[in-house]
């Protein structure tokens, strides 16, 4: 990493929210029984975003209902990763 300016780094990360976030999938019980939590099932909406960040800050937001694609990622690349870069240089 020493070889790279701080300019030149670009951080990528995707993140999702829904109203199941808070609910835990796993946890403790007694040795020989099921952990078991009670809650209400939810089937609704989930909200997804991807950013790019540098040392400027947050350059590229893109956030869609439901999940990333394959394709969402490339048009999230190629729409508005490259768009940036283009107007920069």
């Amino acid at each position: 990493m020493a070889q790279y300016e701080p300019e030149e780094l670009r951080f990528q990360d995707e993140t999702s929210k829904d109203k199941r976030t808070l609910g835990k999938s796993n946890g403790r019980s007694l040795m020989g029984t099921h952990a078991v939590k009670k809650q209400v099932f939810i089937h609704g909406h989930r909200l997804s975003g991807l950013g790019l960040l540098t040392i400027d800050g947050m350059i590229a937001i893109s956030v869609i209902e439901g999940s990333f694609t394959t394709a969402s990622f490339k048009t999230f690349i190629e729409g508005d990763v490259v768009s940036v870069f283009i107007t920069m240089n």
